[in-house]
Parts: structure tokens; sequence; C-alpha cells
């Protein structure tokens, strides 16, 4: 799976935003505020809103560009290994064009070759689009609706709608819809779980009496995406969509690539080792067979022959049937394979090291036996 370091310095952080007074922040912004009654605040006219949203866009991740069903398909077909059936299955054919009459049972060896290198293709392509399907349903961090003040009125809103400068009010039990400047607060606590991985909830105030100059360790800042946990607050729209933290994470994840597996590491330098070895026997093969047969296209029949006896046609369909069975049985222990090589690496790993962020889960680590 793609391997993705949390590093601050990565980030197109806040430059002073956390350190600004709520003067300067609803200047900066141009909303309006209250800062003695919150809930009084004007907030943005809703003109003014739908034409920042018009200018930025809504306030929703940017999700990762989806391969087409074909160029997937064809990825599984074309790796080494299916690679090495399909030309087998071809040269059967060559077989059958050298001798039509000697080499009749080769129409249907290259066929059957071909078949399971398709069939194998079909297995991996099945298993990853049932997994993405699944997987697509546990994307959605950001809430549906959200409460803003627009034109001094608390409004229940669509959490994409919502634009920098808008007055947003989360209470016990809300998602944080964006990334907020807090200018007021009452006892307000988030679980940061899903986005830095800290277990314990972090109390949120109105104002950074700290001087905390990180950005993700200052107190009146939320983050898109986590969780208020307890009590209450108000806060200015500072980034939506792909500009909150949350997005530009989610961004780095889909510029990382993907690290074949061990199995397929060893697989391919099998095919490779096995092709090597196929061809230098079959050019040697078919420089022997001269000092026996007389006729070209005999010669070559023999080669051929050699070349596909060192390909082991059944290896394939036998691997990803096994790790097919094998993700069956661990999906009836509710664990969900994205990729069926995985299940190979999982049972070679020899430490596990895992977090609990509470993104699918309660954020509680159990282990039974």
């Amino acid at each position: 799976m793609p391997r993705v370091s949390f590093k601050p310095d990565r980030l197109r952080l806040w430059q002073d935003e956390h350190l600004l007074t709520v003067e300067e922040l609803a200047a900066r912004y141009k909303t309006s505020v209250n800062i003695e009654a919150p809930g009084e605040s004007h907030g943005l006219a809703s003109a003014d809103a739908q034409e920042r949203l018009e200018r930025n866009g809504l306030n929703r991740l940017t999700p990762p560009k989806d391969k087409s069903a074909f160029v997937v398909f064809l990825g599984y077909l074309c790796n080494l290994f299916n690679l090495l059936l399909l030309v087998s299955g071809v040269l059967n054919y060559l077989l059958l064009a050298v001798d039509p009459v000697g080499n009749k049972p080769s129409i249907i060896y290259g066929s059957i070759l071909v078949g399971v290198a398709f069939l194998n293709a079909a297995i991996e392509y099945y298993q990853e689009a049932k997994s993405a399907a699944i997987l697509k349903g546990f994307m959605n961090l950001i809430p549906a609706n959200a409460t803003a003040m627009r034109d001094g009125k608390l409004s229940s809103v669509q959490a994409q709608t919502l634009v920098v400068g808008d007055v947003v009010f989360t209470r016990l039990g809300d998602k944080v819809p964006a990334d907020l400047a807090l200018f007021h607060t009452s006892e307000m606590k988030v679980d940061n779980s899903s986005l830095t991985g800290e277990s314990e909830p972090q109390e949120r105030k109105g104002r950074n009496a700290a001087g905390a100059h990180n950005p993700l360790e200052a107190p009146n800042l939320a983050f898109n995406g986590t969780l208020v946990v307890a009590g209450e607050g108000y806060g200015v729209v500072v980034r939506t969509g792909d500009n909150t933290v949350l997005g530009q994470i989610a961004g780095m994840t889909q510029k990382e690539k993907k690290n074949p597996s061990p199995m397929s590491m060893e697989i391919d330098h099998l095919v490779k080792i096995t092709a090597a070895i196929a061809i230098v026997f079959a050019i040697i093969f078919f420089g022997i067979s001269f000092t026996v047969y007389s006729v070209l296209s005999q010669n070559i029949n023999f080669a051929i022959g050699v070349l596909v006896a060192f390909v082991p046609q059944g290896l394939p369909a036998t691997v990803t049937m096994l790790l097919t069975i094998a993700a069956k049985r661990m999906s009836k222990q509710n664990v969900l394979i994205k990729d069926l090589q995985g299940v190979e690496t999982l049972g070679a790993i020899t430490l596990l090291a895992t977090d609990k962020t509470g993104t699918l889960t309660r954020n509680q680590m159990t282990v039974t036996n």
C-alpha cells in the first residue's frame, strides 16, 4: 500500500491565522462576528457566500481519478506471469501454423493457456472492484450538513456549500465541516485521531493563549473531518475542500506509487528466469535438431515445443485460486482484502504495526484470539 509520512512541512499550512485576533480574522476574511454574543453574529450575506462559492468551488475533496475498467483489467492481464501464458498460447498457434496436421492439439493447448491468463486477470479485477465499491462507502469524511450564520441567522446548509469567511457553529457529535479558526468555545474538545493519530481528545479554545506557532498544535484551530466530542464552539472558515489539512494529506497519498508485494516480486523474478532458460534451451535444441531433421519447419516445431514445455501453465491459476479462497475466508472474519497479493504478504509478516485512529472504528485497540 502507499507509504505516506505525515510531515507538517510538506503541507501548505497557515501563515498566521491562528495568531490573529478575532478582529483581524474577521477583517481578513471580510465577515462579521460578534465576540460577546457569537450566536448573534451576522456572518456572510447569502449573495456574498454564493459569489465566493462560484469563485472558489465546492467544499469537498477531489476524488482520485479512477482508471477505466478496461485499463485496470489490462494491467492485470499484462503482468509478467500472464504475459508468459499468453506468449505460450501464441506459440502453440504458431506450432499449428507450422504443421497443421501434426499439431492439431496445439489449438486446444493454446486456447487453454490464453483462457487461463484471462481468467487470472478477471479474478483479480473482480476482487479489486468489489473492495473498491466497499471502500467508497468509507470515504465520506465531510458531513452532509453544517450549521452556519447566514444573513444574521443560524441556518443549516450543505457542508459542500461552505466558503471561506463563513461563521460555523459546531457542537457535540458534529464533524468539523472545514478548517476553522475558532473565536468562541464552551468546554469544546475534538477528536483528532482520524487526522493526526492523537488518541486523547484535544481541548479547543477561542484564542491561542499559549502562542503556539505550529498550526497543528494551535488550540484555536479545528480541522476538517475531526469530531467534536464535547462542548461547542464558533469559528470562521479559513480553508475548504482540497486546501484543508485533510485535503492536502489526501492529495499526498494520491501521488504515492504503489509498492509491489513480495509475492509479485518473486513471481516476476521466477518468470524472468524461466523465460531466459526456456529461450536458451529452445535455441540449443533448435541447433541440435538440425542433426536429426533437415526440414526447417520440423526444427521450428521442435524448438517451440521445448519453449512451451518450460512454462508452468498451471501455476498462475493455482496461485490466484488459493489467494481467492484465503480472501473469502478472511472476509468471513470481517477483513477486507483490497489486493489479492496482500493475502500472501500478510501471511509472511513478522511484525505488524498498526494504529487506532478511529476513522472506521471506535478508536479502541482490541486483540482477540
